[in-house]
C-alpha cells in the first residue's frame, strides 16, 4: 500500500517555534553539514569554529554555544540562537555535558 507523501524528500516535523521558546539573541552564520549528512532540523547543537563566523554540529567533547533555528539541507548560512531558551526535548546531538556550557552561554533548556 502506498502512502500518500511517501515520495516527499527534506520534510522537517520540528520548526523554529517548536524548540526556541524565547529568543534574545541569534545570529546568522554559515553552518557546516558533515559529509554524508543531508540535513539538520531546528535544534541541532553547534559549536562555532571560528569566534561566530562558522559553526558545525557539536561533538560529545565539545562546548556548544549555539542551537539551530531553522532546517538546513546544505552547507550555507542559517540563523543560530545564542541567547535564549530552548526545549530540551527537541535538541538534536544534545548529551549531558554538553548542558553546562549551553547554560554558561546563556541558553537555558526547559
Amino acid at each position: 500500500m502506498d502512502y500518500v507523501g511517501m515520495s516527499v524528500k527534506n520534510v522537517t516535523l520540528k520548526t523554529q517555534s517548536d524548540v526556541v521558546i524565547n529568543k534574545i539573541l541569534s545570529t546568522n552564520a554559515t553552518v557546516t553539514l558533515p559529509n554524508g549528512t543531508e540535513a539538520f532540523e531546528p535544534g541541532q547543537v553547534l559549536v562555532t569554529v571560528n569566534g561566530g563566523l562558522n559553526f558545525v554540529a557539536a561533538d560529545e567533547d565539545d562546548e556548544p554555544n549555539g542551537v539551530l533555528c531553522e532546517a538546513l539541507t546544505a552547507t550555507g548560512e542559517a540563523e543560530i540562537l545564542l541567547i535564549g531558551t530552548v526545549r530540551k526535548k527537541y535538541l538534536t546531538g544534545l548529551v549531558d555535558a554538553h548542558k553546562p556550557h549551553l547554560f554558561n552561554n546563556r541558553i537555558i533548556l526547559k
